[in-house]
């Protein structure tokens, strides 16, 4: 799978968890591959009023990813 196939895919699961007033955006000229794992930075467009919140939200991802794509990805927060 290539980098652009990886992007594309985390950010429509992205969108498959609408969050309201917020987005989570990929920063996607900054990912890379580091053997089996897609490191993948991300960020909020807005602070999230609860920073738990925002972890959760990138686990369910990643869950996802890994359960339906058979992709390892690390949402990485960035600043």
């Amino acid at each position: 799978m290539t980098e652009k196939e990886v992007v594309e895919l985390v950010k429509k699961y992205l969108d498959n968890h609408p969050i309201p007033d917020n987005k989570i955006v990929v920063l996607d000229h900054i990912v890379r591959r580091d053997g089996d794992f897609w490191y993948v930075p991300v960020r909020p467009d807005h602070p999230f009023p609860k920073t738990y919140q925002y972890y959760e939200e990138l686990t369910e991802v990643e869950m996802e990813l890994e359960e339906k794509e058979q992709l390892d990805v690390l949402l990485v927060p960035a600043g």
